[in-house]
């Protein structure tokens, strides 16, 4: 497994970190954990075609999680030259309930939008999929599940494969549910949004995050869609959370990667 973080941080950018996106690459195939604004741009920084990616996970709806899809669904219509795919790659689009409706009146409903559907086909080329628990896609050589978080109607995704688990939370607060999910995970990537004197929303701080982590015990824990209150206080976080359990702890910049 390579993971290569697109997006570490929040909807606010800064010099480090813009909204959430990570490349998940498996042997040839590439998996796309969210796909918040400047995901596209990324991916081009990494030298990765988005017309390669064959899976995206979504974990919710909001707009810093799920912005570049529409320009990713456009894209895939076009090859590398410019001009019109005779045959784009076909697209697996994961996401929890409301992913068919946000999805179809985005590309039918939308008049400006419409084009996308009726001149470039989208829905030939791309497989829609609402989840909420349990399996998700199960092939000889991975394996994806999820479970609901506190969230807005959000999900967490397990990937197993190459003998790892890697589990992504998206955004949540601590939640039993997602820990007994992720028990012994080899990584386990969630979010920190807030260090806990500034904690709002449906979000973790780095308290939170400390209890989660001592009670899953991951071999990796990787904390992500860092506010800019985290500016300058990664190795902070990283101390702490080291304390926190037995494993190692890596706090990404964007455009980093990762073997795992």
């Amino acid at each position: 497994m390579r993971l290569t973080f697109l997006g570490t941080g929040s909807i606010i950018p800064t010099t480090n970190r813009f909204s959430s996106a990570i490349l998940l690459e498996i042997g040839n195939d590439r998996l796309l954990l969210d796909c918040g604004p400047g995901t596209l741009e990324k991916l081009r920084r990494v030298g990765v075609d988005p017309n390669t990616i064959s899976r995206l996970l979504l974990t919710h709806y909001h707009i810093d999680h799920v912005l570049d899809l529409p320009a990713m669904v456009k894209l895939r219509a076009f090859d590398r030259s410019g001009g019109p795919s005779q045959n784009p790659l076909h697209l697996r689009v994961y996401g929890p309930l409301g992913l068919n409706t946000l999805i179809r009146y985005l590309f039918e409903e939308i008049p400006q939008f419409r084009y996308i559907s009726e001149n470039l086909s989208c829905f030939k080329y791309i497989e829609l999929k609402e989840v909420t628990k349990g399996l998700v896609e199960e092939t000889s050589t991975l394996r994806i599940k999820c479970t609901p978080v506190k969230h807005y109607d959000g999900v967490a995704y397990r990937i197993d494969a190459e003998g790892k688990s890697l589990v992504y939370s998206g955004d949540t607060v601590p939640d039993e549910n997602l820990i007994e999910f992720a028990k012994h995970a080899d990584v386990l990537i969630h979010e920190c949004s807030f260090p806990d004197e500034q904690l709002l929303g449906l979000h973790t701080s780095e308290k939170g995050l400390a209890e989660v982590a001592a009670k899953v015990r991951p071999r990796l824990l990787i904390p992500v869609h860092l506010y800019p209150a985290w500016e300058g206080r990664e190795y902070e976080l990283k101390i702490l959370l080291t304390k926190a359990f037995n494993g190692s702890v890596i706090v990404p910049k964007d455009l980093e990667s990762y073997e795992i």
